[in-house]
C-alpha cells in the first residue's frame, strides 16, 4: 500500500458484506416476478431496481413495483424479506479490521445501495461487540441518498469534495473493476478486491 494514504473509502456489498444474488432472484422468480435476472443485471439505469439504487423510487414505490411485477400477494415485510435474501453477513474480522484501520485512518463507505438493503445492513451486519454501523465510518456515502452510483465519476469527485479529502491521500477497495477504473481516473487510488481474498493483508 502507498505510505502517504490517510483515507480509506470502502465498498460494501462484495467487499464487506456477503452477497448471495441466486437467493434473491430465486425468491422473487418464486414470486412470479419473471424478469428479475435481467432488470438486476441491467446496466442500463431504466429499471426499477437501478432507479432504487439512485433514489429515484422510495421504499414504498420498489414494494408496489415488486408487487405489480408478481404473481402472488406479497406485504411490505414479504417484500422487503425477499429482496434481503441478496445480504449475508459481514464476517468478524472484517468488522475487526475496520475498527482497528480507524486508529490510523480516517474510514469511510461508498456503496450503491437502496434504502431496504441499508436498513436491514444497518440492524443486522454491523452489530458486533457492543459496536453499531456508526462506529465503523466518518461518513457514509450512498447512492440512493447522493443520487449518483458508481462507476460514475462525479459520485467520487462529490465524495472527495464532501469528505474534504485529497485523492492522492485515499484509498479506495472495491469489487467491481469498472469502479476501481473510475475511482483512478479522478486520482485516487484504487484496490481491486477479490470475493475469499484476505483483506487485511492490503494494510500490510
Amino acid at each position: 500500500m502507498e505510505k502517504n494514504i490517510k483515507n480509506i473509502v470502502f465498498d460494501l456489498g462484495g467487499v464487506l458484506v456477503d452477497l448471495d444474488f441466486k437467493a434473491a432472484i430465486n425468491g422473487l422468480q418464486q414470486a412470479g416476478f419473471a424478469n428479475v435476472k435481467e432488470q438486476l443485471y441491467a446496466l442500463d439505469q431504466g429499471g426499477i431496481f437501478q432507479k432504487f439504487e439512485l433514489g429515484e423510487m422510495t421504499a414504498d414505490e420498489f414494494r408496489t413495483a415488486i408487487r405489480e411485477n408478481s404473481t402472488v400477494t406479497l406485504t411490505d415485510e414479504e417484500v422487503d424479506n425477499l429482496w434481503n435474501l441478496m445480504l449475508l453477513e459481514i464476517p468478524r474480522e472484517k468488522l475487526e479490521l475496520i475498527l482497528e484501520l480507524r486508529s490510523k485512518y480516517m474510514v469511510y463507505l461508498l456503496s450503491n445501495t437502496n434504502a431496504i438493503h441499508w436498513d436491514y445492513v444497518c440492524k443486522n451486519a454491523f452489530n458486533y461487540r457492543g459496536f453499531r454501523m456508526e462506529d465503523y465510518f466518518e461518513e457514509t456515502f450512498l447512492s440512493f441518498e447522493m443520487h449518483l452510483a458508481k462507476p460514475n465519476k462525479a459520485i467520487f469527485e462529490k465524495v472527495l469534495s464532501e469528505a474534504n479529502l485529497l485523492p492522492e491521500e485515499t484509498l479506495f477497495i472495491d469489487d467491481s473493476e469498472a469502479n476501481c477504473k473510475a475511482a483512478e481516473e479522478v486520482g485516487i487510488h484504487a484496490h481491486h478486491y477479490h470475493i475469499g481474498d484476505d483483506l487485511s493483508k492490503i494494510f500490510e
